[in-house]
């Protein structure tokens, strides 16, 4: 129990320092990210396929389509931030669904050590705008917000596809 507390106020105190609101993992269990699947969406342990909440990416069209506009690079972000590495996730059932329409579980993903959220810098980095078909806990909503206009007001990711995306395919 007592190394479950430090934990908790580990998190607390690096959160600080991100602009991350102090949460307590609402698991309390950390899991690992497997893979990525696209911008949008993380396989963990278990296998588990975790729907970022508030995140809507170009979609990679997997296994034979081509992807969207954007879609690689918002793919190869997450990988960088989230692959292989440590997480827990922060639920979104206090304001809407456990599961999307897939049923992949519906979640905040904070990557291990430093609690980054990986949902906000998606969309800080400009590789999503704020995705609301899903409700979205308001601690979170006001974090995707302000991340979402700096990174169009820096011109980044999908603000300025033509000098931040290789693929040329636009329908996204």
């Amino acid at each position: 129990m007592k190394r479950l507390v430090l934990f908790a106020v580990i998190l607390a105190v690096l959160s600080c320092e991100r602009n991350i609101p102090p949460v307590i993992p609402d698991s309390r269990i950390v899991r690992h990210v497997k893979r990525v699947v696209d911008g949008d969406t993380v396989v963990l342990d278990g296998d588990e396929y975790i729907r970022l909440v508030g995140v809507n990416t170009p979609e990679m069209n997997y296994p034979s389509g081509q992807p969207e506009l954007c879609a690689p690079e918002a793919t190869a972000f997450v990988d960088s931030l989230a692959g292989g590495k440590d997480c827990y996730l922060v639920y979104n059932t206090s304001v809407g669904d456990s599961l999307d329409r897939y049923g992949r579980t519906l979640a905040f993903v904070h990557i291990l050590p430093d609690s980054t959220c990986l949902n906000v810098e998606i969309v800080r980095a400009g590789w999503s705008m704020v995705y609301d078909e899903y409700p979205i806990r308001p601690d979170y909503e006001e974090l995707l917000r302000s991340a979402e206009g700096e990174a169009e007001e820096n011109g980044r990711g999908l603000w300025n596809p033509t000098e931040n995306c290789s693929s040329r395919r636009r329908k996204w």
